[in-house]
């Protein structure tokens, strides 16, 4: 009878390292046009947040955001708009914060897959990127780049050259 207890009380100690355990989870904020709020789009750049449940991770802010390049799920599509596949496919090539700042570096893929969000609406991208990375306490600032190369970015939406000063547009910033 010992014998059986001690097996048993062994068994119940190992079970949770051999029986699959429930992966820990997260909530995060992705930021899309609130299409019922704004119906006649007159303000591109005005947004709103939806709750997703995501594994959890270190990688808070790069989480984040790779749910919101999936775009509104079928439920949320019902209220919002955004750009999501196959557009942001192959888009982002990473993020990187340092000094409250995320640089957000994209791969040329952007360039082909996203003619749009360089249009008047199409900005609106960029508002919505903006607000998921921006509501982390750790980021107070958003810097973008084409594989590393920030002219190459903000020419593409018509600013010019990167307006972030030469500290920020550094491509040693950019992983």
């Amino acid at each position: 009878m010992r014998s059986f207890l001690l097996s048993v009380f062994a068994l119940l100690l190992l079970a949770p390292a051999v029986l699959p355990q429930k992966p820990e989870t997260m909530t995060v904020k992705v930021f899309f046009h609130p299409d019922k709020l704004d119906p006649d789009v007159l303000d591109c750049n005005k947004v709103h947040p939806v709750t997703r449940r995501i594994p959890k991770t270190a990688s808070v802010a790069t989480a984040a955001f790779l749910e919101f390049l999936k775009g509104p799920s079928p439920e949320e599509a019902k209220d919002f708009s955004g750009f999501g596949p196959p557009e942001t496919n192959g888009i982002l090539k990473s993020i990187n914060i340092k000094h409250r700042t995320a640089y957000v570096n994209f791969t040329d893929r952007l360039l082909t897959q996203m003619g749009n969000a360089t249009s008047s609406c199409g900005s609106g991208f960029f508002s919505m990127a903006d607000a998921t990375l921006l509501q982390f306490p750790t980021i107070k600032k958003v810097v973008y780049a084409v594989e590393g190369d920030t002219n190459e970015f903000y020419e593409w939406v018509q600013v010019g050259e990167c307006p972030h000063g030469k500290q920020h547009c550094a491509k040693s910033n950019f992983r």
